[in-house]
């Protein structure tokens, strides 16, 4: 049993209107995630999306639980099967807004590899997965991205530190299992400021960051366009590649550009005289579009609290 104790979350506190800045370095920490996951566990993005979500599912009870959380926090505490409840694999085309049979096509893709288990509650992903070499790797994989997130939000001033658990404590395997739900909720909130389904909002971050990326580790770009009202101008974004955005993703070159021309002919993105990638202004200040950064914010503020509270390290990585 991990030594940790429950600890309230500690009050983030923003000197200054910084959710845009916030939601930014999120965005990047949300991509580095989605890249980790489609190397771990399949090419094809929503084959591992249908896995991640599949995944929360399952131990979304034992997650919430603080007693639970607590007894299999540590990298080598992989739940047991009878802790883990099934889902439809019409809950996991909800929740990710796609259609009911894609997500079967892949949950039978999943099944295939056996990575995945039908039963009569529905779908589960069994602890020998979870404990397989290749899977505990992943979770020590993105527990650095985790700490690498962590610590930028307090470099930045982003986040206070705060008083944590004891640092020394693994609680590596529930703060990915935290990082696992932030990042299907992120897609969401991503999703219904797009009304898009989760690989175009995937698609869309992408090529945001490829766009404003360069703000992130820039502290005059960072001071400047830091706040929600601040929206910086076409002329310093920078057009991004649907060859790079792919390579981003992991996702297959062709998959890229189709759904970036989906994205563009719908209007959120425009295509420069090179052919490269933009999201304009002008997408950016819509109410839509304003509203789902401040959403962004609130996840990440809600995230942070919890990896604080947690003990995540802060420290530079």
């Amino acid at each position: 049993m991990c030594e940790t104790s429950m600890i309230e979350p500690p009050r983030i506190v923003f000197d200054a209107d910084h959710r845009r800045q916030l939601a930014r370095l999120a965005s990047h920490h949300f991509l580095n995630t989605g890249s980790l996951i489609a190397r771990v566990v399949d090419s094809d993005l929503v084959t591992a999306l249908t896995f991640l979500t599949i995944s929360r599912a399952n131990v979304r009870e034992l997650t919430d639980d603080g007693v639970g959380a607590q007894d299999f926090a540590a990298l080598e505490a992989v739940p047991p099967d009878e802790l883990r409840r099934g889902v439809s694999v019409y809950a996991v085309a909800r929740d990710l807004g796609i259609p009911y049979e894609t997500v079967r096509r892949h949950v039978r893709k999943l099944r295939d590899k056996e990575v995945v288990d039908a039963g009569a509650e529905g779908l589960t992903i069994p602890r020998r997965v979870y404990a397989s070499p290749n899977q505990i790797e992943a979770v020590a994989q993105n527990w650095e991205l985790v700490r690498a997130f962590v610590a930028d939000a307090v470099r930045f001033g982003l986040v206070a530190p705060g008083p944590g658990a004891p640092p020394h404590a693994d609680v590596r395997r529930q703060a990915v299992r935290l990082s696992i739900a932030y990042f299907l909720d992120s897609l969401s909130v991503i999703g219904r400021a797009l009304e898009q389904d989760a690989l175009s909002a995937m698609v869309f971050l992408a090529i945001g960051r490829g766009n404003v990326g360069h703000f992130v580790h820039d502290p005059v770009t960072r001071a400047a366009y830091g706040s929600v009202a601040a929206i910086p101008p076409d002329d310093i974004r920078r057009p991004v590649s649907a060859y790079a955005v792919s390579r981003g993703l992991n996702l297959p070159y062709e998959t890229t550009r189709r759904y970036g021309l989906k994205l563009t002919e719908q209007g959120w993105v425009e295509r420069t005289s090179n052919g490269g990638l933009l999201i304009p202004a002008s997408v950016v200040a819509r109410p839509s579009m304003i509203q789902g950064v401040v959403d962004l914010a609130d996840t990440t503020q809600a995230f942070l609290a919890e990896m604080l509270a947690l003990g995540v390290p802060v420290e530079p990585v």
